[in-house]
C-alpha cells in the first residue's frame, strides 16, 4: 500500500481538528482577509473616480489579476486537498480570501503608480 505524503493542507486540517478554538482562528483570519481586502478594493475604486475609459481599463486589470489568481488557487486546491479532508470548505474559502487580497494589493499598486 502506498503511503500518503503530508501536505500543508493536511497539517492545517489536523490543527483545526484539534480544537474548536483553532477552527475559529482560521475562520477569523479568513473573515479578516475578506473584510480588509474588500474594503481596500472599495476605497481604491472610489479614489479612481467616475467610471470612464481609464477607470474601466484599471478595473479590467484588477479583475484579470484576481481571475488569474482564482485559477491558480483552484488548481492548488484541487491538487493539494484530498477527498477525505474534513474542513475542505474552510480551506477553499481561505483560498478565495487570498484571491481578494491579491486583487486589493494589485489595486493599491495601480493607485500608487497612477497618482504619483
Amino acid at each position: 500500500m502506498k503511503e500518503r505524503k503530508m501536505t500543508m493542507i493536511d497539517v492545517l486540517n489536523n490543527w483545526m481538528l484539534q480544537s474548536s478554538q483553532n477552527f475559529n482562528i482560521i475562520v477569523g483570519i479568513t473573515v479578516f482577509i475578506y473584510a480588509i481586502s474588500i474594503g481596500t478594493l472599495f476605497l481604491i475604486m472610489r479614489k479612481f473616480g467616475r467610471s470612464d475609459e481609464r477607470t474601466e481599463a484599471i478595473n479590467l486589470k484588477i479583475v484579470s489579476t484576481m481571475f488569474t489568481t482564482q485559477i491558480i488557487m483552484n488548481a492548488l486546491f484541487i491538487s493539494w486537498v484530498d477527498s477525505h479532508i474534513d474542513f475542505f470548505r474552510q480551506v477553499f474559502i481561505l483560498f478565495q480570501g487570498i484571491t481578494f487580497l491579491v486583487g486589493a494589493i494589485y489595486a493599491l499598486k495601480l493607485y500608487k503608480d497612477d497618482f504619483r
